[in-house]
């Protein structure tokens, strides 16, 4: 335990608690309503940080083709020509951004495809019902993505952003509420 803080009275560490949950509300707050207003500058940035993660994977398959453990020349050369697609891939989703939210919400719709098949042959446990119907909701969900990717691109924006909205006010009003709090937990200890 820090020995600064410990003679600390405990409503100035709630101040800077409480300080730091409103700091943290009206960004949430300011973040999602940013993104509700900018939807296609969320999903930039969104693509960037996804061609960035790229460009660092095909690195890291790169630096993996060459160091580690001896490997076989046709698995140093699957790692190397792995690595170069990635790589292309990151790169060309940071400069393109649009192809990048393209090519991305493919992969989710394919995913979610795929999802649905699986749910729809796994054996089951629980409830059949359940499962077929989520089966079901995935397939469509995949199809529609695909079909029709930067409406679900959107969509997700809009998702994001309202949880992000309703987050902060609920931080902003955690804030505020503790003020008043403190203010009566104060006034009960001074009398």
């Amino acid at each position: 335990m820090d020995v600064e803080h410990a003679t600390e009275r405990p409503t100035a560490v709630d101040r800077r608690l409480r300080t730091a949950v409103a700091v943290l509300g009206a960004v949430a707050l300011l973040a999602g309503l940013a993104a509700l207003v900018l939807p296609h500058a969320t999903l930039t940035a969104v693509v960037w940080v996804f061609g960035i993660y790229l460009v660092v994977a095909g690195g890291t398959l790169l630096v993996r083709a060459f160091t580690g453990p001896a490997a076989s020349a046709w698995r140093r050369i699957g790692f190397v020509l792995l690595g170069l697609l990635v790589l292309a891939g990151g790169v060309f989703a940071i400069v393109h951004p649009p192809v990048g939210l393209r090519w991305l919400t493919l992969a989710i719709g394919f995913a979610w495809l795929l999802e649905g098949i699986t749910l729809l042959y796994a054996p089951t446990t629980g409830n059949r019902a359940l499962a077929v119907v989520g089966a079901v909701l995935s397939f469509l969900s995949g199809l529609l993505l695909i079909n029709l990717p930067y409406l679900g691109a959107v969509f997700a924006v809009a998702a994001v952003s309202s949880v992000l909205i309703v987050s902060g006010i609920v931080q902003l009003v955690v804030a505020i509420t503790w003020t008043r709090t403190d203010d009566r937990a104060a006034a009960v200890e001074s009398r």
